[in-house]
């Protein structure tokens, strides 16, 4: 993509993306902490991790050099609504799944997600809300047999 000639614009989605790409790599990297590694035919419980880890900050320095060099399609305009909505739906399951157990968690923050849509039909949301929670119980809590409370403690 090509900006006042054949000069290609720095600021687009790709190095955008790689940009954050590699900052989610870099704090996997530092997340693994003082895990032990151990060698290939032996690996310590950080093995994997630091190999994700740096399969994360490759990609996120694949996707930077080709925005650079290549360029890619410039920014979309970012909806403040939808993502702090969206973001708070994800914080507030993290924040009340333990206490108030799958049930209580998905529905809040299905019903918080569905704010983030000015086209969404409010009428049918109790009806996604259990749908979704009875769901999440039956695969994560039945099917897995993730040790996740159903109820409130």
């Amino acid at each position: 993509m090509s900006h006042g000639g054949n000069m290609v614009r720095i600021i687009n989605l790709d190095v955008v993306s790689g940009l954050f790409v590699l900052l989610i790599g870099a704090f996997a990297y530092v997340s693994i902490g003082n895990a032990e590694i151990g060698v290939i035919r032996e690996m310590g419980p950080g093995y994997l991790p630091l190999v994700l880890a740096w399969l994360i900050i490759g990609s996120g320095a694949v996707l930077l050099v080709r925005g650079l060099v290549v360029g890619s399609a410039p920014l979309p305009e970012i909806y403040a609504r939808p993502l702090a909505l969206i973001s708070l739906s994800a914080v507030v399951f993290g924040a009340t799944v333990d206490r108030l157990g799958m049930v209580v968690a998905v529905i809040a923050a299905t019903a918080i997600a569905t704010l983030a849509s000015p086209i969404t039909r409010h009428r049918e949301t109790p009806i996604l809300c259990a749908g979704l929670a009875v769901g999440a119980v039956l695969v994560f809590i039945k099917g897995l047999g993730l040790s996740i409370p159903i109820w409130p403690r």
